[in-house]
Parts: structure tokens; sequence; C-alpha cells
């Protein structure tokens, strides 16, 4: 009996020490910082030509190692990174993404044709949205990570709407904000909160009004709507805490505010995130 549970003892040291310990070697190769949550981001560093699958799907990776994931409103909740050294798979990543609830908000006295556009603006609006959709996808050629550079606040004051909250207009549910609403007065400056390439700008869009989409790198892009003022051009490159822009009330709004969002290769992310490039 005492024999039997020695070997058994001996064979507990052996795995431990074949298998469970290279794991834990192969997990310092990659670390990450940030919140894994509904709306966040992380930022990853592995080791250099480091190759990445998330979920089976390739992910933009610096020559030296870094890279982005980012969490949409209602994401999958396991996810898988998985590094591959040429072709060889040297660690694989479990995200277990934190769920968030989100609230209702009810916004009244918008016009009737800004809640429901009139038909004789639909061809306007599908214009505008594949002009912004085709300047994000610029964003996945700026393989600089600018974002690493650091990172402010493109604008301080109240928080008049949050990420992912619902809305109902005039009584109507819409689809979910994206993005964080900033009360400011008109003319109020509006910085740009990480280097990067101007990608997008627009005085009169039906929807947003005077728009802003910068690029940081490896698709990320943060944009800033109803903007009374702009004050770059496109294919500018920006530095953090540049002037772009001043607070508006242009496009649907209700009044004078900064709508700030962000996304990452299609994901809309909550931009509080964004404090992970401190």
């Amino acid at each position: 009996m005492i024999v039997k549970q020695y070997i058994f003892k001996v064979i507990i040291i052996l795995f431990v020490t074949y298998f469970i310990a290279p794991m834990h070697i192969a997990n310092a190769k990659t670390t990450i910082k940030g919140e894994i949550i509904a709306g966040g981001i992380i930022v990853v560093n592995s080791f250099p030509g480091a190759k990445v699958k998330l979920d089976g799907i390739l992910v933009p990776v610096s020559d030296a190692g870094l890279f982005l994931v980012g969490f949409k409103r209602i994401p999958k909740i396991i996810q898988i990174l998985e590094i591959y050294k040429g072709s060889k798979l040297v660690e694989t990543i479990s995200l277990n993404v934190k769920k968030r609830t989100y609230n209702v908000q009810k916004i009244n006295g918008i016009e009737k044709d800004k809640v429901t556009p009139p038909q004789s603006v639909t061809n306007r609006i599908y214009a505008e949205r594949k002009k912004v959709k085709e300047s994000r996808k610029k964003a996945n050629l700026i393989i600089s990570t600018y974002y690493n550079n650091g990172f402010v606040l493109p604008a301080v004051g109240p928080q008049s709407g949050e990420y992912g909250s619902q809305r109902v207009l005039n009584g109507k549910a819409r689809s979910p904000h994206y993005g964080i609403d900033i009360a400011l007065p008109k003319g109020h400056e509006v910085l740009s909160p990480m280097d990067g390439i101007i990608l997008f700008i627009d005085n009169d869009l039906y929807y947003s009004g005077g728009t802003i989409i910068i690029g940081h790198g490896q698709g990320l892009t943060t944009s800033y709507l109803h903007l009374s003022k702009i004050l770059v051009s496109e294919s500018d490159f920006v530095k953090k805490g540049q002037l772009i822009g001043e607070v508006g009330a242009t496009g649907r709004a209700t009044g004078p505010h900064l709508h700030w969002g962000v996304e990452l290769k299609g994901k809309r992310l909550d931009p509080k995130y964004l404090k992970v490039f401190n």
C-alpha cells in the first residue's frame, strides 16, 4: 500500500514537472494589460515575430510582438488566443470576458425627421455610412503602433451619455449608444487622445454633423461627432493632445456636446477603457 502511494506521488510530481510547469513558462512570454470586459480593450505584448490568432482569425501584430484585442458590447464570453512561433503553436490563452449591464436612456423633443428620416434623405444616409466604413478600412493599413505613445482625454466635462445604453428617442427604441457623450459648450476644444492619422473629416453628416475619425494603428480608430469646427485635414498626422476641433451641436443633437467613439476592426468599444494606454 505504501509502495503504491509512493508511486502515485512520483507520477503526480512528474506530471506537474513536465506538463503543468511548461505551461506557466509559456504563459510568461506574453503579458496582458487592460480589463477583459464587454466593451473593453487589452494591450498584449508577446515575443518578436509572433503570429497570433483570436478564435482562429489572424490578429495584426507589430514586429516587436505588440497587438490589441477588443471586446464587443455583448461579446463571446470565452475567446481563445493562439500564439505561434513560425508554424508551431507555443502558447494558448483563454480570455474569459466579463459581462456588463446597460441602462435605458429616454430622450424626447428630437425632430421627427431625425428620429425616422424621410425617404428623401435615405440615399444620403446610405452614402455617408459607406464613406465612413471605407475610411475605417484604411485604419487596417496603419501598422505603426501610434497608440503606444500615450493617452490623454479629448475633452473633460459632465458625461451626458454612456456607452452601451439603449436609447429611446421620442418613445421609439433605437440602436445602442456606442460611445461617450460629454456635455460641453459650443466652441470647447477637442484634442486628439493619441498619436494618429486623420482618416476622415466631414462638416455635415446627416446624423453626426461635423465628424473626425483618427487611425491609431492596427485597426484602432477614435471618432468625434457633432463638431462645430474641424481644424485638421484628411491624412494629417496628429500628436497626442493636439487640437483637432471644437464642440458643437451639428447633426442629430439636442444640444452642444462631444460624442466620442472607439472602434477596433469593426468592434465598437467603450472609450473609457482607452485609459489602458496611459
